[in-house]
């Protein structure tokens, strides 16, 4: 179950809405389940098709506000162009789409518990605020109250709501047998508000600004070792920037905005980088820039070779990439390593990976498969409560080594020469994916731990289907295998099937005799000497 709360003004344009037909998501038979006094009488008289006279409804919550003198109206906006929160406060609670329908009475008592929780109308409390709720549709409910106390007319707070709400849906999964969500952690990215939403669909645009601008921004701080070039890499992903310095004169932030998103007045509409993401922020990039080794200079391309990058070059870093990849597996499966670290640098070969996918018809799928599983690892990436962490040891930085390495050979040739290189990294990714979702798993870690195992399932998919191996061959090195063997039992468990089996149908049979533990030893350097065959 998921809570949202929002904060303004005008409580009847808010329930017109909540009774109306809707915009997006159609209100299907709107009623009024409970309020306040627990009156039957406040269920509004439906008037027309999709229309209900709400007078008497509105009159009864807003009394103690009018009483106050407390206005209703949206001021105008203050010195910073903003608008202080208004006293209408309005939270809705969504289950997920697997949850079985709750009944009127279930969602009652849920709706009581939230009220309870957040102070805005303890149980018993007859001077609490007034409330109303609404449901208008079988996966959720929407709660509106004006925060004005009826014993005292005086404005009320809510103290903790949002983190009070957290609690109202794990207690409510817990009682109804609901879908298990994680508890409050701080490593949720903010989402896009419904404003921004509607906005995007005006302009016709595939996704909100904030989420564009957060994977662009994302690519180019792996494409980057030090500010000036991420602000470059930021204006060559097309977006609008604008840096921040100090007195004197040192860059201590910046801004983005994307072309033609702009305010009433027509300015762009800027996002600082914490805003997309804290782990987006100027100090938190610098300090994830310095966490690692530069990646050893590139091999230029052979004289025959038309390319910035040639083959050799780009040869290597797959190579490089899926050793990284395979020893973080290894450490991760033998209870050893930075898990943190570990996690949140793998996102950036995700990442990566996914921006030298060419754009091309051939490999469009390919490429927006591997978007698509790095915004579903994202969640993995970061360490509850401390979001980016602050050290990585020796396998994390060579897994962010290798992200570099990757990102700058710009584009790879899946189709062609790249092709085996491109399945083995997958393949690497993939294992590495389960094993992060076990680490998660172990810790109770259950948002990062379903973001794993998405990516893992995602990137079981999204192999190239000319270049899976033929029947009865072994994708990989020789001997690659051995030291990620556990990562299909351990991704079993956690995807719910039974040990033995893996993302197919396939059983997989453990080899007869003890199984060696994994070895884990530094990645050597796969890089070859200019003009050796490879």
């Amino acid at each position: 179950m998921i809570a949202k709360i929002t904060h303004g003004w005008r409580p009847a344009g808010l329930l017109r809405y909540l009774m109306g037909p809707g915009r997006h998501n159609e209100h299907l038979n709107p009623r009024v389940l409970d309020t306040w006094d627990g009156i039957p009488a406040h269920q509004p008289v439906q008037i027309a098709p999709g229309e209900f006279d709400l007078r008497d409804l509105v009159v009864g919550l807003t009394d103690p506000a009018v009483a106050a003198g407390v206005p209703l109206h949206e001021p105008t906006p203050g010195a910073n162009g903003k608008v202080p929160p208004g006293p209408v406060w309005q939270c809705s609670l969504r289950n997920d789409a697997s949850d079985r329908i709750l009944s009127d009475d279930e969602w009652r008592d849920v709706a009581r518990d939230l009220l309870h929780r957040t102070g805005i109308a303890h149980r018993g409390d007859t001077g609490a605020c007034r409330w109303v709720m609404v449901r208008h549709a079988d996966d959720h409910i929407h709660i509106a109250a004006v925060l004005v106390r009826e014993d005292t007319g005086r404005r009320f707070f809510p103290r903790n709501d949002y983190l009070r709400a957290r609690e109202t849906c794990l207690a409510a999964e817990q009682t109804h047998g609901l879908v298990q969500t994680a508890p409050v952690d701080r490593t949720a990215l903010p989402a896009a508000t419904r404003a921004e939403t509607e906005k995007a669909t005006r302009r016709g645009m595939g996704e909100p600004t904030r989420v564009w601008l957060r994977r662009a921004v994302r690519t180019a701080a792996v494409q980057s070792r030090t500010p000036e070039t991420f602000l470059t890499r930021l204006r060559e992903h097309g977006m609008l920037v604008r840096p921040r310095h100090d007195p004197d004169g040192q860059l201590i932030g910046y801004a983005v905005a994307q072309p033609g998103d702009i305010s009433p007045d027509g300015k762009p509409v800027w996002y600082a980088g914490r805003t997309l993401a804290r782990d987006l922020s100027l100090p938190q990039l610098a300090q994830r820039w310095e966490s690692a080794p530069a990646p050893p200079e590139q091999v230029p391309p052979e004289p025959t070779e038309h390319a910035s990058v040639g083959r050799v070059e780009r040869a290597a870093a797959l190579t490089n990439a899926t050793a990284a990849a395979d020893q973080a597996a290894q450490a991760l499966a033998a209870g050893q390593g930075d898990g943190g670290g570990i996690a949140h640098a793998a996102g950036d070969v995700l990442t990566a990976l996914a921006h030298v996918i060419p754009d091309t018809a051939a490999t469009a799928a390919l490429r927006e498969q591997l978007a698509g599983v790095t915004e579903a690892y994202d969640r993995a990436t970061r360490t509850p409560r401390v979001g980016q962490p602050v050290a990585w040891d020796s396998t994390a930085q060579a897994l962010r080594t290798a992200a570099w390495q990757l990102a700058a050979v710009r584009s790879l040739s899946v189709r062609g020469s790249d092709a085996g290189g491109t399945a083995m990294l997958l393949a690497a990714l993939a294992a590495l994916a389960a094993e992060v979702a076990a680490y998660h798993q172990a810790r109770a870690r259950h948002a990062q731990a379903l973001a794993a195992r998405r990516a893992h399932s995602e990137l079981v998919a999204s192999r190239p289907p000319d270049t899976r191996p033929a029947r009865g061959q072994t994708l990989g090195r020789p001997g690659e295998q051995r030291g990620v063997r556990r990562s299909p039992e351990r991704a079993a468990d956690m995807l719910g099937r039974p040990r033995g089996t893996t993302s197919g149908s396939t059983p997989v049979q453990p080899p007869p005799g003890p199984r060696p533990g994994p070895v884990v030893a530094p990645a050597p350097d796969h890089r070859p000497q200019p003009g050796r065959s490879r």
